[in-house]
């Protein structure tokens, strides 16, 4: 069966399952109604990829027991929820927890059956395309929340899908913007604790005065200020995931706490008396080189071994050969729909920029960058215009007697934070490389254009481990 055409209504109500199957036909859907959750899987495991509208209350299963179930059985199927009173909690849960939309039963709700029926088949088209981009690798992806195309991250997918019900401690290393939390997000949702707590915690982003009381909570009176009691991190986490976000910032002081807790499986609350059993799985993420830490005694070197028992390192975008296409057309559809425009794509100056950018704030950079283009764009497909300035100004072509004022320009919107600043060793080795590609690999001709004597182009050859070519 076509996904183009196909929807699944699954309601025990005769009169609203009725209501959904009419209005949806009306728009050339094929529709298939199930009224008990054992009807839907058979059809699903008949072969039905198609979104699926799912009421929470059916008579053999409960709150989100069925959404689980089709989870486990593909992940990529998009399911829309249907709420009544008393089970929007639920629905947002849900959503959180991945699926796809949530509609409540009032006077919209025929309307908005039909755009979120619309939007997910635009998203199973959408991965329907990103599998023909990787040359039909694979079936359904086992992390659908992570959208890529490049091999790096599929073989790191293989190690997650090894990892996801172990209770062992991950470290998940990256540069910013490189999707580290949507790695620890993939992790939980994918074991045996999906559907628990995933709580985040961004170690970098909370005083280290309240730090300690936000992850390990705190008893009345611990403090002035503590007029009640507070559950921490851990506790709210039991049962799920706890994810500790730029972990490397940590303070010394909390470091021995922290592996206090994760050798006992239990902590104390700040100005507690006895200790509270916690059954959390951890995953930390850092964009620090801990082992750099720990040798300067900024890190102890106990608490880096007990969190790195499973290292996962998230490669950055510019080594992720075809995700920024992938990446851009993912956030095209999902930008448009939340702006309510329509698009056909992009002008193909715009894919050539985007696939020559070196994109050092890496996918959150991709992702900035389209949701500014869909955001200004007047037309029906992406132009060079719509792109945020920089991104511009980073395309134009320079030339050797390009000003020194449009050399800082270019500068300045290239390096806009400290964390894009790189090595002064790296820059010249990306100029050398690059110089050397346009140049046709002749290393006289490179060293001419550079400006250096050519003993000096062979050795910075050598020292990066280049073969020499002419």
């Amino acid at each position: 069966m076509a996904i183009e055409q196909s929807v699944l209504i699954v309601d025990d109500t005769p009169e609203m399952a009725g209501l959904l199957e009419a209005h949806l036909s009306s728009f050339g859907y094929d529709t298939q109604v199930a009224s008990t959750g054992a009807q839907a899987l058979d059809i699903l495991q008949r072969g039905f990829r198609g979104p699926v509208l799912l009421d929470l209350r059916l008579p053999d299963y409960q709150n989100l027991d069925l959404f689980h179930e089709i989870q486990r059985l593909d992940p990529t199927i998009p399911v829309i929820i249907i709420t009544a009173h008393g089970t929007v909690d639920l629905a947002v849960k849900a959503t959180n927890q991945g699926a796809f939309d949530f509609l409540n039963k009032n006077d919209t709700l025929l309307e908005r059956a039909h755009l979120a029926t619309k939007n997910a088949l635009d998203q199973l088209q959408l991965r329907r395309q990103l599998q023909e981009l990787t040359g039909g690798q694979g079936g359904a992806s086992p992390f659908p929340n992570i959208v890529t195309v490049a091999p790096n991250m599929l073989g790191l997918f293989r190690v997650m899908k090894q990892a996801a019900d172990s209770q062992v401690t991950v470290l998940i290393s990256g540069e910013s913007g490189t999707g580290k939390e949507l790695v620890a997000q993939a992790l939980h949702t994918a074991s045996s604790r999906g559907s628990g707590p995933f709580v985040a915690v961004n170690c970098a982003g909370i005083p280290e005065t309240l730090l300690e009381s936000e992850l390990f909570g705190h008893e009345k009176g611990a403090f002035t200020g503590a007029v009640s009691r507070k559950i921490g991190k851990f506790e709210q986490a039991v049962g799920g995931t706890l994810f500790l976000d730029e972990v490397g910032e940590l303070p010394l002081t909390l470091q021995p706490k922290l592996l206090r807790a994760l050798q006992e499986r239990e902590i104390e609350r700040v100005g507690g008396a006895r200790p509270i059993p916690v059954d959390v799985r951890i995953v930390c993420a850092t964009n620090r080189d801990l082992d750099t830490e720990v040798e300067e005694r900024r890190f102890r070197e106990d608490l880096y071994y007990r969190l790195a028992v499973l290292p996962l390192e998230v490669p950055p975008l510019r080594d992720r050969p075809g995700d920024v296409l992938a990446l851009a057309q993912h956030f095209l559809w999902f930008y448009s729909r939340e702006e309510q425009k329509k698009f056909d794509g992009y002008e193909p100056e715009v894919l050539q920029l985007l696939s020559e950018h070196n994109f050092p704030g890496n996918v959150r950079e991709i992702q900035n960058v389209v949701r500014h283009a869909v955001v200004l764009s007047t037309s029906k497909r992406i132009q060079v215009e719509d792109l945020p300035l920089s991104m511009r100004k980073g395309a134009q072509a320079f030339s050797a007697d390009t000003s020194p004022g449009d050399w800082d320009v270019w500068v300045s919107s290239m390096l806009s934070n400290p964390e894009h600043i790189p090595s002064l060793e790296h820059l010249e080795d990306m100029v050398i490389k690059r110089a050397l590609d346009i140049c046709g690999g002749n290393l006289v001709r490179t060293a001419r254009r550079l400006g250096i004597s050519r003993a000096t182009m062979y050795r910075r050859i050598d020292k990066m481990g280049w073969k020499r070519s002419k």
